[in-house]
């Protein structure tokens, strides 16, 4: 079974639709980073890891990494 960290980077990669992400990636460094894709990244981290970002939150968010500090998943 997946870690919580393994699903969420497992999640992550999805919505980017990239094969894998590191938790030091840029999430907005891929050509598919636009509104839609904050959106779906805001709902994954509400739906699944119970962490509702505004989007306020999720501007601060740089990395994977911070994504997952901002849900509260251990890196």
């Amino acid at each position: 079974m997946a870690t919580r960290t393994q699903e969420f980077l497992e999640r992550v990669a999805g919505i980017l639709e990239v094969p894998d992400v590191s938790p030091d990636a840029d999430f907005r460094a891929g050509p598919l980073w636009d509104s839609l894709t904050a959106f779906a990244l805001r709902v994954m981290i509400d739906q699944r890891f119970g962490k509702a970002l505004s989007a306020a939150e999720l501007e601060k968010c740089r990395t994977v990494a911070d994504l997952m500090a901002a849900a509260g998943v251990e890196p």
